[in-house]
């Protein structure tokens, strides 16, 4: 076929546009810092993301888990602001999908003990703002977010809109490469190096003490820091190999195998010592739900050994991600009698404070918008401790009643899992839950990115039936 002059030129003018735009963002790369192709980057994800979730709302949750993982290491490259990315992406998603299917949304689903307990405790936290001790609204506003909120939104959004088991696989994927990706730039830091931007950041006031130890480094990756990073890994690892176990397919199994070495490697490197806790109770949760005893044996033989070789040898002293491991199981360790310490002091608080000083009062928003104050400079490292120092004894009850109901309802819909698969899988990530539950108590894992919107959305399918598409199809 031959193209006459006239189609030609009509061809030209209608990819001029691009061709425009490529010239452009090919001088902005040429011409640019490193800032400049940062932001067009975004800026094309941001376009993506707009047009994949108005194509299809499933595409939110890939972005809303991009942007978890990867949006902390980006602003260390740039100065962009993507502190609220996490609550756009939500509310996006929402009222996309509002908008495309008012008429036909199946309102019933919500009702689910572990959606209304959630629920209960988003109103708890709106009513935080009369807190007679909170200082600021702003604090509240933003802290609200990470105690509360995205938990929320999370199963709000995930029950209307993940719904067959085709999305449930695509979530541990999807989670899985991403951690594959933190653990290898892991790696890149320990072996090759921090660039630039990474020495920078390190080497703002309190970076540098934690992440720098007897000439060591703590590896962090594109995370917030060494201890998120270790503690996603570990979660990701135990799960992957809690996956791999029953795993029929070969390539899925190899796959759940390599994502667990290297996130264990990844674990290792972080030097987080909370993070061992994960493993530890996400195997013992495994051991009670199988009843299993020849494999409860095993597990709880291969646990002691690997207790004992920690708490009483000093096998693999000279490995120094070995060592950090093993101070971990020192009840005699300065940080641990600094946290209890801490800790006796929140009690003499809390004993004249019973709703606490009000979300956003402690840690880092505490220093933030109200410096000097009690809470703002009383080092807080546990999330339950957290809560109970915001909301009080009270709000701490509250909160670990919704966990109760939570885990409760996760338990049952384990049970009643459509298929044996279904049920592994959801076993799998229940005994990471655990994991990450347990080991909050030494770490504010739980309320931060990634982790939190790993586990949030991971309680989403454990507590909601999960639909065998095929079947529905056919009926």
């Amino acid at each position: 076929m031959t193209l006459s002059s006239k189609d030609i030129i009509a061809s030209a003018k209608a990819n001029l546009p691009i061709l425009i735009a490529g010239l452009g963002v090919a001088f902005i790369f040429y011409e640019g810092d490193i800032l400049a192709p940062i932001i067009v980057i975004a800026l094309a994800f941001a376009l993506l993301g707009i047009i994949g979730i108005v194509s299809d709302i499933r595409w939110g949750f890939y972005f809303l888990m991009l942007a978890s993982f990867f949006s902390v290491g980006i602003t260390r490259y740039a100065p962009l602001p993507l502190g609220l990315l996490i609550d756009v992406i939500l509310v996006a998603i929402f009222f996309v999908y509002f908008l495309k299917e008012f008429r036909d949304i199946d309102w019933s689903i919500l009702k689910n003990t572990a959606f209304f307990a959630v629920l209960g405790w988003m109103v708890i936290n709106c009513m935080e703002i009369l807190n007679p001790e909170s200082h600021s609204f702003e604090a509240w506003f933003y802290a609200m977010r990470g105690v509360s909120l995205y938990l929320f939104l999370s199963m709000l959004i995930g029950f209307l809109c993940l719904t067959f088991k085709k999305d449930f696989n695509w979530f541990i994927n999807f989670w899985f490469i991403c951690s594959i990706i933190g653990t290898l730039w892991g790696m890149k830091q320990l072996t090759i190096g921090l660039d630039k931007w990474e020495k920078a950041w390190l080497e703002v006031p309190g970076n540098l003490s934690t992440h720098m130890l007897f000439g060591r480094l703590r590896v962090f990756s594109f995370y917030s820091d060494a201890g998120q990073f270790g503690a996603s890994q570990a979660h990701t690892s135990l799960v992957a190999f809690l996956l791999s176990i029953n795993e029929k397919s070969r390539f899925r199994k190899y796959f759940y195998w390599v994502t667990a070495g290297l996130c264990l490697i990844g674990m290792l490197i972080s030097g987080t010592r909370g993070a061992i806790a994960i493993p530890i109770v996400g195997f013992f949760t495994y051991f009670v739900l199988i009843r299993n005893f020849k494999i409860i044996v095993m597990g709880s033989m291969l646990f002691m050994g690997a207790f004992g070789i920690l708490k009483f040898t000093s096998i693999g002293q000279g490995i120094y991600q070995i060592n950090r491991m093993r101070t971990a199981l020192n009840p005699n360790d300065a940080s641990f009698q600094v946290r209890l310490e801490n800790q006796k002091k929140l009690r003499d608080y809390l004993n004249h404070h019973i709703l606490g000083g009000g979300i956003g009062s402690a840690g880092y928003w505490g220093n933030r918008f109200s410096p000097g104050t009690f809470l703002a400079n009383l080092a807080l490292d546990s999330w339950y401790v957290r809560i109970a120092a915001e909301t009080g004894y009270v709000g701490l009850v509250l909160y670990l009643i919704v966990i109760i109901v939570i885990v409760v309802t996760c338990l049952k819909n384990i049970r009643d899992a459509p298929d044996e698969d279904t049920r592994n899988k959801l076993i799998g990530i229940f005994c990471g839950l655990s994991g990450i539950l347990v080991a909050s108590y030494t770490n504010q894992v739980f309320g931060q990115i990634p982790t939190a919107t790993m586990v949030y959305i991971s309680i989403v399918f454990l507590t909601k039936p999960i639909k065998n598409e095929l079947n529905e199809s056919i009926a």
